[in-house]
């Protein structure tokens, strides 16, 4: 992945700060209560999904 997700503490919006761009600040509420989003795993449905051989 080209750079980081975050997360607005404040609206609870979930974005892309790229590597290049330092500034941590929510695009939609220009908050700078701003933490790293921890990854998790994908639902059961999206793995068997993805898993489903076509033909």
């Amino acid at each position: 992945m080209p750079g980081k997700e975050y997360e607005c503490k404040d609206c609870g919006r979930a974005f892309l700060i790229y590597e290049e761009k330092k500034t941590l600040i929510c695009p939609s509420c220009d908050g700078e209560n701003i933490t790293l989003k921890q990854a998790k795993p994908l639902p059961q449905w999206i793995i068997e999904k993805n898993n489903i051989k076509p033909g």
